[in-house]
Order: C-alpha cells, then sequence, then structure tokens
C-alpha cells in the first residue's frame, strides 16, 4: 500500500509541475485563457495530494508500529526508499517552480501597477486625473471602472 501512495503522489505532484510550468510559459506569451481551469486543477490536485500524504503518513505509521523497535528504515524495500526520495525530488522541484511562478506573476502585477498609474497620472501615491482635484490611487481607480 506504501509503494501505490508513493506513486500516486509523485504523480499529483509531476502533474502539478507540468501545469505551473504551462502557466510560466502562458504568462510570458501574455496568455490567460487557461488561467480559471489550471487554477481549478491545481487546486483539485493539491486537495488530492494532501490526502494521499495523510494515507501514506498513516500507512508508514503502521508499518513502524507492527516493527516497533525497529528502524523503520531497516524495514522499507530498497523501491519503496527510492520512490520516498523521488517523492522529495519531485516536491523540491515544484517548490522551485512555484517561486519562478511566482517571480513572473510580480513581475506582470507590477507591471500592470505602473501602467495604471501612468493612466491615471499618479505622481508620489496622489491622482489629478478627473477634475483636477487631489484625490488617492483608489479614488482615481475607482473613477476609471466606473467610466469603463
Amino acid at each position: 500500500m506504501v509503494k501505490h501512495y508513493l506513486d500516486e503522489a509523485i504523480s499529483e505532484l509531476q502533474e502539478l509541475i507540468s501545469i505551473t510550468k504551462q502557466d510560466i510559459q502562458n504568462i510570458q506569451k501574455a496568455d490567460h485563457s487557461c488561467v480559471d481551469e489550471h487554477t481549478k486543477k491545481k487546486n483539485e490536485l493539491v486537495r488530492k495530494f494532501e490526502k494521499t500524504k495523510s494515507q501514506l503518513d498513516s500507512e508508514l505509521i503502521k508499518l513502524a508500529q507492527a516493527n516497533s523497535g525497529t528502524d523503520l528504515a531497516s524495514v522499507l524495500s530498497d523501491e519503496i526508499k527510492d520512490k520516498l526520495g523521488e517523492l522529495r525530488e519531485s516536491l523540491e522541484i515544484l517548490q522551485k517552480v512555484n517561486k519562478e511562478y511566482a517571480k513572473s506573476v510580480v513581475v506582470v502585477k507590477e507591471f500592470y501597477d505602473s501602467l495604471l498609474k501612468a493612466m491615471l497620472g499618479v505622481q508620489n501615491g496622489v491622482s489629478t486625473y478627473g477634475d483636477g482635484k487631489n484625490s488617492s490611487l483608489a479614488d482615481a481607480e475607482k473613477l476609471l471602472k466606473l467610466r469603463v
């Protein structure tokens, strides 16, 4: 059962990695057509992974209890140990890909924020857009939304 849960967890992580890499490519191409679909898929995969990981933990605890006094590493087969290493590696890859994705998202957000500020005539956090009176960026954004 441990092998089954390990295979399942690794598969879920690899799918998360794949989707996140696609998201990075889509950001670079300014293609946002898959954002909603990918977000739903990734949320579902995270939930599945959490459940699988919990089941794996339970199985490992059962093994440890059944072999009390014995080191768990000596109880596990080489194949299971390799799979645990693969799981760890997949988690590390996902972490790196998520960091890259986060950087891309921040860059895009900063670009849109600067574009919005330029469109609204914002200087030092104050806009003189519209009627010439000073107002906050939030007020200017509301005005823009009303006019659009």
